[in-house]
């Protein structure tokens, strides 16, 4: 956590994190709905849109979250995420934050050049992309930037028939 100066400049309580705002909403109501996927999700992932309640979200961001630890990423590394408005962009997102990480959000529409440029810029050790958003192929996107990036060592994605390399 985060200390917060208060106006005078002393170290106040510590500020809160957006999963520490989500857990406690977790607390309060677990069976509330948290997360629904846009309706036009079969259109762009070729996936059925869900719905999620807070305490189902939870242990999804717990096992992203776990992945990414036990995919050795050190505190503090930066993992892009170049995902549509979906309900794994948003776990996704939450996972990053829990394991400690720092979330870069990429826009959708970029492709290799744009993504290699800004995967360098910011030396992110991970990629988080889907297997497609309509006819773009977003994993071999992902893997073809990451591929002229020295700092990623992994690519991880959401889908179905991930190409090889992809986690």
């Amino acid at each position: 956590m985060n200390i917060a100066p208060t106006p005078s400049g002393s170290p106040s309580s510590p500020a809160l994190t957006l999963d520490d705002l989500f857990r406690r909403t977790i607390l309060r109501q677990p069976d509330a709905v948290a997360l629904v996927d846009p309706p036009n999700k079969p259109r762009i992932t070729g996936h059925p849109p869900r719905t999620l309640t807070f305490a189902q979200a939870d242990q999804a961001v717990s096992a992203l979250s776990a992945r990414f630890v036990e995919a050795g990423l050190p505190p503090g590394s930066v993992v892009a995420v170049q995902m549509p408005n979906t309900v794994e962009a948003v776990l996704t997102t939450l996972a990053v934050i829990r394991a400690a990480l720092v979330a870069a959000l990429l826009p959708q529409l970029w492709r290799q050049s744009d993504l290699t440029n800004a995967l360098n810029r910011i030396g992110a050790r991970a990629i988080v992309a889907v297997g497609r958003v309509e006819i773009v192929d977003h994993a071999e996107l992902a893997l073809n930037a990451a591929a002229e990036v020295f700092s990623i060592r992994h690519v991880f994605g959401f889908g179905d028939d991930l190409p090889e390399g992809m986690e």
